[in-house]
This record gives structure tokens, sequence and C-alpha cells, in this order.
């Protein structure tokens, strides 16, 4: 096999032809460092070598853009970066992001259930659910459900600022608290929370 031609293209990335049809993208760097030219006789393990380098590159880019956004997952960083190159690849970058401190999965697990409990008001088990979903491991989600402190009257504020306007029949009660039961909080959570608001709007409606 012979590289027949390398087009340059935008910015520093350049077009590498192989027995006259088109083989992958690479950038300056790589072409410089594996010493590609037209012309050059190479094999099939020399090119995967090539090819490998340049997805390792493109996994980094792509790790550090995400990680930059916000926090994630090792699992959820691999199956993000698993969509452009192998999956080996994606774990060898998971795991290297994680080497150089970029990847915290207990601090992650405690902020992502403090975020899903008091700011999403998911109930504990929608949060372990999805959680679970994020990749993180079964006892570092035990361990933030743990420490977890969720905010004072949180189920009771919900109804009252979410739920209160269905309240004052039995069909909007049980619409309420199937909608709280949704977001992963128990029936009987649900139904003491209903119960509260319900007692508030009726004091109010006395003093009227």
């Amino acid at each position: 096999m012979k590289i027949t031609a390398l087009t340059k293209m935008k910015g520093t990335r350049w077009r590498v032809d192989v027995d006259d049809e088109y083989w992958y993208i690479l950038d300056a760097e790589l072409i410089l460092q594996y010493g590609l030219k037209t012309g050059l006789e190479v094999e099939e393990d020399f090119l995967q070598e090539v090819r490998d380098a340049a997805e390792r590159r493109k996994a980094r880019e792509r790790a550090f853009y995400l990680l930059e956004s916000r926090e994630h997952s090792k699992k959820e960083l691999v199956d993000k970066l698993s969509r452009s190159v192998s999956y080996e690849i994606a774990e060898e970058t998971a795991q290297h992001m994680e080497e150089l401190g970029l990847i915290h999965e207990d601090a992650y697990a405690r902020r992502l259930a403090e975020y899903l409990t008091n700011v999403k008001k998911r109930g504990p088990r929608r949060v372990r659910l999805e959680m679970r979903q994020k990749g993180i491991p079964e006892e570092l989600i035990d361990a933030a459900l743990e420490e977890l402190e969720p905010e004072e009257d949180l189920l009771t504020d919900l109804v009252r600022r979410r739920y209160a306007r269905y309240l004052g029949d039995e069909k909007g009660r049980n619409r309420a608290i199937q909608a709280l039961m949704r977001l992963g909080h128990s029936y009987y959570d649900a139904l003491a929370a209903v119960e509260t608001v319900e007692e508030e709007l009726e004091d109010e409606s006395e003093e009227e």
C-alpha cells in the first residue's frame, strides 16, 4: 500500500489517501510525527497505529471539552466518547482523565444526589435510579444518599408550590400523590405531605 495524496483541509487537518482512496483525516502534528508523505509505502499495521493515535487525540480533546462543560462519571464519559472512537480507547481515555484528577466520582455523586433531591425535588428511589443511569457505582450512591441532608419540609413545600391548586377533592388529591410518586417519593411520604397542605388550606379557609 502507498500514500497517494495528502490534501490540506480546514485548520491543521489533512486528508490522507491510500492507494488513491480516502483513508483518514489527520492533524498536521500526526503527519509530522509519523513521517507521512506522498509516495510512502505503508503496511496495514502501521496505518492502524496511526489511526489509533488519531483516535486517542480526538478522545482526549473531546474528554477535556466534556469535563470542562460539567462533571461526568467515568462510565458516562466512556459512553459519550465511544460514540466517535472505539470503546477500548474511550475507556483508556476516561482512565487517563481520572488519573489526571479530572474525574472525582465520590464528590460528583454527593453533588448529584444533593442536586436531584433539593433542586429537582426527586425522591430517594428516583434519585438512585438517575444516579445509576449516570454510571455511578452502587457503593458511591449509597454513601452519597447516606450523607445527604434534604431540605427541611422539602416535599410539603413542593406540594404547596406545585400541587395545592389540585387539592380539594379526591381526584385532585390522587393526582398530586401520583405526581409525587413519579418523582420517586414513597406513597406514605406523598400522602403525608398532601395531608399537611390540605390542613393548611382548611385553616386558611376557616380564617376567611
